[in-house]
Formats: structure tokens, C-alpha cells, sequence
């Protein structure tokens, strides 16, 4: 007599299988996600600082390129972020300085009206940044990243730790969602030698304000996780609340 599985006995076990590849499935793709993610973000890092120090020794120090004055900007009344005074014409030139180190593709730059740009960005909680987008210069390079904003602090910029200005990168391309700081979009100081990325140790108590998935009272919520992501390759901030630089740097430990 030759032995086998009943139908129903079948069933069942496909049934566990199916059970648990619905359990195991969609947490692999998110970490798989997550680690693609985080190999991005290390290598924009390191192609920009490649392509800063270059723009160095093309063109000298920083607060000799010929910015005007300080970006400026105001906020209305809903928190609507307003970028006024020299921000246009300093954006166009930082990008213009550093992007021949670059390969760009793709412009559209501040206030240029035939070019692909999102209608929102999102913080790290999912809200709206309310910011004044048209204004933002978005380059695309050849690897599918998009370099945006430039943010100048050219009167401030005077000693090796004063902050010069700052931008973002979009890993995946400002034409894919979330659109997200974060998640997909990382924030960059620039520095008169270097370039660094915001909410690292030293910045105490950034990281547990502005890399925060529950924190739904700041705008600028996602701008300093990019250190988190290049030092302790992970993500962990989309999952649990209690990281910080001095205790845990994983939900694991």
C-alpha cells in the first residue's frame, strides 16, 4: 500500500507556509529596502565630499565664490516657509561651483518654471514641510539621485567648524515617493573643508529631536538622521523611539 498525504493534510500545510511567508516576507523586503537605502546615502556622502574638495581646488575657499549675502527666508502665518532676499541667485551659483564635479542631467533650477518639480516634501512624520518648492534648485545626476536646495551662510563662514551652508540629496530621484526626509531625503552641511551630515554625536540632542517618527510638531523633523544612517547603518528610527547616540543604536539591543 503506498502512503501519502491526504488532501486536507495538503492544504494545511500550504496553508501554514502561505501564513508565515505573509509574516516573514514583507519584514525582509522593508530591511532589504532599508539596506539598499543605506548603501545610497553612504555613497552620495562620499561622492560629494569627492566633488566639494574638487570645487575647492577649482575655485578657491567658499566665502570666495561670490555669494552676495546670506539666503534669507521668512514665515507666514500656516508656517509656509518663504525663501527670500539672495536665496535664487546664491542657489544657482553654489550648484554651478560644485556641479562640474558632478554629473548632472537633469536641472531645474529656483524659480525656473519648464522643468519638473515635486508639489510638497514631506517630513519624516509624513506632513508637509511647507515649503516655498519653487524655489529649491533639483538636479538629477546620472545615477538617479537628485541634489536639491543650497542654503548659504556665506557671512557666518569664516573658520574651519562654521557651517557655510547646507542641502539634501534625494537617494532614489525627487521624481519617486516619499519625497520624505528621512526616508529618502538625507540633509548635508557643508563646511569650509568638508562636507558632514547633519545630526551626528556632537549635535546633542538633534538626533533624538529631528529624527523622530512621532515627532509631528516640527517641519524639520528627518533633517538629522543622515549621520545616524552613514555611522550605524540602519534605519531603526522607523521602528522604535528610544535610539539615541549614548544608549542603543539598533531596536535590537
Amino acid at each position: 500500500m503506498k502512503q501519502a498525504f491526504t488532501l486536507a493534510e495538503t492544504l494545511i500545510t500550504l496553508a501554514i507556509i502561505g501564513i508565515v511567508a505573509a509574516i516573514t516576507i514583507p519584514n525582509l523586503v522593508i530591511k532589504y529596502k532599508e539596506k539598499t537605502t543605506v548603501t545610497k546615502v553612504k555613497k552620495a556622502y562620499s561622492m560629494l565630499n569627492s566633488a566639494y574638495k574638487m570645487a575647492l581646488v577649482n575655485n578657491g575657499e567658499f566665502n570666495t565664490w561670490g555669494f552676495s549675502e546670506n539666503s534669507e527666508f521668512e514665515t507666514d502665518e500656516d508656517g509656509n516657509v518663504l525663501l527670500t532676499g539672495s536665496t535664487t541667485k546664491n542657489s544657482k551659483l553654489f550648484w554651478e561651483k560644485m556641479g562640474k564635479s558632478l554629473n548632472i542631467i537633469e536641472k531645474c533650477m529656483p524659480e525656473q518654471s519648464n522643468c519638473y518639480r515635486p508639489d510638497v516634501l514631506y517630513n519624516l512624520s509624513g506632513q508637509s514641510r511647507k515649503a516655498e518648492v519653487n524655489k529649491y534648485a533639483f538636479l538629477t545626476l546620472n545615477n538617479g539621485m537628485t541634489l536639491i536646495g543650497g542654503w548659504i551662510n556665506n557671512a557666518s563662514c569664516q573658520n574651519k567648524d562654521d557651517i557655510c551652508a547646507d542641502f539634501s540629496i534625494d537617494i532614489n530621484g525627487i521624481h519617486n515617493p516619499p519625497n520624505s526626509t528621512g526616508q529618502d531625503i538625507f540633509y548635508f552641511y557643508v563646511y569650509p573643508d568638508r562636507i558632514v551630515p547633519l545630526g551626528t554625536a556632537a549635535d546633542t540632542g538633534a538626533f533624538e529631536r529631528d529624527c523622530n517618527r512621532t515627532n509631528t510638531s516640527s517641519v524639520q523633523n528627518g533633517y538629522q538622521c543622515s549621520a545616524w544612517v552613514i555611522e550605524n547603518e540602519n534605519m531603526d528610527y522607523l521602528h522604535c523611539d528610544d535610539l539615541s547616540w549614548e544608549g542603543k543604536h539598533s531596536c535590537k539591543e
